[in-house]
C-alpha cells in the first residue's frame, strides 16, 4: 500500500500528460524510470492501467476508474502541502482569467479588486472576450462561460443563472406593431447577442415556444446591443439588470412582458483538469467564496 502511494502521483501525471516522457520532465525523472516504475506498479495490482502504442498513451477502464477515485485524496494531500507553504511564503505567479465584460462591470469588479488586495503577490492577466473560449487551446487558467456545453475534462462551477428579456426603445413602435405574440417577431427587427443565439427559448408559465430569429443586427457585445436597442433599431434579449435603469427612465420597453424573454443561462467558472496550482486555486476559492455568501 505505501509503494501504490508513492507511485499514485507518477501515474496521475501521466495520466494527465498522456505522455511518459512529458510526465518525466514534469516530476524531473526519466521517462525510462517512471515507464519501469508504473509497470511494475500494474504488475502489484495485476491489471493493465494503461495503454501504450508508439505514439499514444491511454488510460485503460481501470485506470480511469482508478484515478477517478483517487483525485480526491491527491486533492487533499496538496491542499494540505500548500496550506503549510502558504504559511512559510507569500502565493505568487500569475492568474490568467477571460470572461465576458459584462460579466466584469456587473459581478466580479469588487471580487477581482478584493482578491488583489487579498493576494498582493499574485499577477492577474484579465482578458474581456464575448465569444467562448476552450480551455483545452485557448491560453487561459480560468474562464467563465456560459453552460451548459462545457466540453470535458474541463471542470465547470456553477455560480449563477442569468435570464435575458426582451426589451426595444417606445421609438420602435412608432413605426412597427408590437407584438402579441412570440411568432410574431418574425415580423420585427431583432438583434442578436451572438453568445445567445438565434433560437429564442419563450417561456410564460407550461407554454414554451421556440422562435428562430433572423436578426436585422448581429454583435458579440452585449453593449452594442442594447445601444441599437436604445436607438430604435430592433427588440434585444438584455439581462434585466442591465437594462433596467433604462426601464426606469423611459428609455427601454420590456416586450411581451407576460413572457420570459429567452431562456436561463448559467454561468460557470471553469478551469482545466486535475491539480491546479496553488494561485489559481486561491482564486478559484475566492470567487467561490463570493458567490456562496450572496446565495
Amino acid at each position: 500500500m505505501q509503494a501504490f502511494l508513492t507511485d499514485l502521483p507518477l501515474l496521475a501525471a501521466v495520466a494527465r500528460q498522456r505522455s511518459f516522457s512529458k510526465a518525466a520532465e514534469i516530476l524531473g525523472m526519466s521517462a525510462s524510470t517512471l515507464s519501469r516504475r508504473i509497470k511494475l506498479l500494474e504488475e502489484r495490482m495485476g491489471v493493465l492501467l494503461f495503454y501504450r502504442d508508439t505514439r499514444n498513451v491511454k488510460l485503460t477502464d481501470t485506470g480511469s476508474v482508478l484515478i477517478e477515485r483517487c483525485e480526491f485524496i491527491l486533492d487533499e494531500a496538496q491542499k494540505a502541502y500548500d496550506s503549510v507553504v502558504t504559511n512559510m511564503r507569500k502565493p505568487s505567479g500569475l492568474v490568467r482569467v477571460c470572461m465576458f465584460r459584462d460579466m466584469y462591470e456587473e459581478h466580479m469588479r469588487g471580487m477581482l479588486l478584493d482578491f488583489a488586495t487579498r493576494w498582493p503577490d499574485i499577477r492577474m492577466d484579465l482578458t474581456f472576450a464575448e465569444h467562448s473560449v476552450d480551455l483545452r487551446i485557448d491560453p487561459y487558467d480560468v474562464a467563465f462561460l456560459i453552460g451548459p456545453s462545457i466540453a470535458p475534462p474541463l471542470v465547470a462551477r456553477k455560480l449563477l443563472t442569468i435570464e435575458p428579456f426582451l426589451y426595444a426603445s417606445p421609438e420602435l413602435f412608432k413605426h412597427h406593431p408590437m407584438p402579441v405574440e412570440p411568432k410574431d417577431l418574425h415580423r420585427l427587427p431583432c438583434i442578436v447577442l451572438e453568445r445567445f443565439g438565434r433560437r429564442w427559448p419563450m417561456h410564460n408559465g407550461n407554454r414554451q415556444v421556440i422562435v428562430d430569429i433572423e436578426p436585422k443586427y448581429t454583435f458579440s457585445s452585449v453593449e452594442m446591443c442594447r445601444d441599437f436597442a436604445l436607438a430604435g433599431h430592433g427588440i434585444a434579449l438584455l439581462r434585466d439588470l442591465l437594462a433596467a435603469p433604462d426601464e426606469t427612465a423611459g428609455r427601454l420597453v420590456r416586450v411581451l412582458p407576460q413572457w420570459s424573454g429567452g431562456f436561463e443561462h448559467d454561468v460557470y467558472m471553469v478551469t482545466g483538469p486535475g491539480q491546479l496550482p496553488q494561485r489559481v486555486r486561491l482564486f478559484v476559492d475566492h470567487i467561490q467564496a463570493n458567490y456562496a455568501s450572496r446565495s
